[in-house]
């Protein structure tokens, strides 16, 4: 039986891993990878602020609001989009639907990764 050096071993060990990562066999899961996305959108997402994104994930283009009766009309008719009620504790962001009603978001802190159907949303205000 032949004795492998430590040394050796561990070179084999590290090669192993870089050939792993390499092929994605290392990579974050997907619950990883969305957390990730929430944080850094959370980020984009200044506190007081209601920002709805074209995309899932909170992902393309954006509208943030802050003021109340800053009514912001949607541009995008996407099916999947997605949102983040950032304002202060309670806050609720109003949907007003092409039809002339409206709905509220739940209050703040509150989100939707996606889902959100902007096409018959056309306006916006943040409380």
């Amino acid at each position: 039986m032949s004795r492998t050096s430590l040394r050796t071993k561990l070179a084999a060990v590290a090669a192993t891993g870089v050939m792993a990562l390499g092929t994605g066999v290392l990579a974050a899961s997907p619950a990883q990878a969305a957390a990730r996305g929430a944080a850094q959108a959370a980020a984009d997402c200044p506190y007081e602020y209601f920002c709805a994104y074209e995309g899932p994930g909170y992902t393309g283009r954006s509208i943030k609001v802050w003021q109340c009766n800053d009514v912001r009309w949607v541009p995008w008719t996407t099916t999947n989009g997605s949102w983040i009620n950032n304002q202060t504790a309670g806050t609720r962001a109003r949907f007003q639907w092409s039809n002339g009603t409206s709905s509220y978001t739940p209050g703040a802190y509150s989100v939707a990764y996606s889902g959100v159907n902007w096409g018959p949303i056309h306006y916006i205000d943040p409380c």
